[in-house]
């Protein structure tokens, strides 16, 4: 029985998140870096598997700094064409922020933020990197995964994408529809699913990164109840799924 007390309406992941910050300067490229490692707590109710976990976090690695020696050397390579020919250079950049930004139930959403610069105002690169993860199975959290079996989520998603282009065109390419796939880029927040795409991808460079938020309150018949963080879903998937009952 629910009391007339507000309940809790999601069981949080116990993870200690631990800020990485790397940054220097050579010459004519510099980089600061920062990035998410997440480890558990010790005497928790709940410990992720280590091996899930160094997956993770040596993903997100991984990923920060290919992106940050893709451009170094493509620095390299311009500056040193730049000496040859008696051609100005130009200092390059590179930047990488993140977020935690769905992290209940047994659920990990995180983004990280990649930007390279060469010089201009503008970004050169200008990326999000999604990490979607199931903490009990270590598989990948997939679109399919958040919405009800039977939902035809495709049709559910590509339909409210156009719907909200159409509602600004002038934003986006001329006559541009979208039809979105099962490998979409995708992360969750504690409302929602946000649907993005590449810089330049759906509209211009300097509209940013085009991003689309599905509300759950909004969705709610269709969505799977472990994402849909509400009192009344919580409580009826662990029931279902752990024969927890209160």
């Amino acid at each position: 029985m629910i009391s007339s007390k507000k309940p809790d309406t999601c069981i949080y992941n116990l993870l200690y998140v631990k800020f990485n910050e790397d940054m220097d300067r050579e010459n004519y490229f510099s980089y600061s870096l920062e990035y998410p490692t997440f480890y558990n707590f010790e005497n928790t109710y709940f410990h992720v598997d280590s091996n899930v976990l160094n997956n993770i976090n040596s993903t997100i690695k991984t990923d920060v700094y290919t992106f940050k020696d893709g451009l170094l050397e493509e620095e390299k390579d311009f500056n040193d064409l730049a000496s040859k020919n008696n051609l100005s250079k130009k200092n390059y950049k590179v930047f990488s922020d993140y977020a935690v930004t769905f992290n209940k139930n047994h659920i990990l959403s995180t983004t990280l933020n990649l930007m390279g610069f060469d010089g201009d105002h503008d970004p050169l690169y200008n990326q999000i990197n999604n990490y979607n993860f199931d903490l009990l199975t270590g598989n990948k959290v997939y679109l399919k995964d958040i919405f009800n079996q039977g939902v035809d989520y495709i049709k559910v998603i590509t339909d409210y994408v156009n719907y909200k282009i159409n509602q600004n065109k002038n934003w986006y390419y001329e006559n541009f529809s979208i039809d979105i796939s099962d490998d979409q880029a995708f992360y969750l927040t504690d409302d929602g699913i946000v649907i993005y795409f590449e810089l330049g991808e759906i509209a211009p460079k300097n509209f940013g990164v085009p991003k689309f938020k599905i509300l759950f309150d909004k969705f709610a018949p269709y969505i799977n109840p472990r994402f849909y963080c509400i009192a009344q879903n919580v409580n009826y998937f662990y029931r279902r799924k752990y024969r927890v009952y209160r």
